[in-house]
């Protein structure tokens, strides 16, 4: 039995609310499509990068920005821009098209001999004078020739 005016007011509220959960979801997929899209166009442009870099240092044959161009397209992207200078290239990209297409920006390059050296960026001063097995031996456990600040800025400059 109905009272005074209720009739249907559950299905109007739960319409409502239900409309809000979509609009939510929807807009959470799209932001995660975007953000996908805009990796991939970092992948793109660090791989477009490299292959510019590598041609302007002879590791590969043709034009820098040529090779960047198939490279970004091998990838799904467009290149945008592209700037070698001596031996270093910087390329931009973009994924589809229109106002929010994602793009990014690449810069690749031989590395340098920095008079500091550099953990993720950030200087770490001078190496030390002593020989690594000095360094190793000083620790009263287990003796090891690897020193893992060398390991790391090893692989960190290959």
């Amino acid at each position: 039995m109905a009272r005074g005016g209720e009739d249907g007011s559950a299905t109007v509220l739960l319409a409502a609310v239900l409309g809000v959960a979509v609009l939510l979801a929807s807009t959470a997929l799209a932001a995660a499509g975007h953000r996908v899209l805009a990796e991939r166009a970092a992948a793109a442009a660090d791989a477009a990068a490299t292959g510019a870099a590598a041609t302007a240092i002879g590791l590969v044959p043709g034009a820098p920005c040529a090779v960047a161009s198939r490279v970004a397209g091998a990838n799904g992207a467009t290149l945008d821009a592209c700037d070698v200078a001596a031996t270093t290239a910087r390329v931009r990209v973009r994924i589809g098209s229109g106002p929010f297409a994602p793009s990014a920006v690449a810069v690749a390059g031989p590395a340098g001999d920095p008079s500091e050296h550099y953990v993720y960026g950030v200087p770490v001063g001078p190496r030390s004078p002593m020989s690594r097995s000095t360094r190793t031996r000083s620790w009263t456990g287990p003796t090891s020739t690897i020193d893992q600040g060398d390991t790391c800025q090893a692989r960190r400059s290959s």
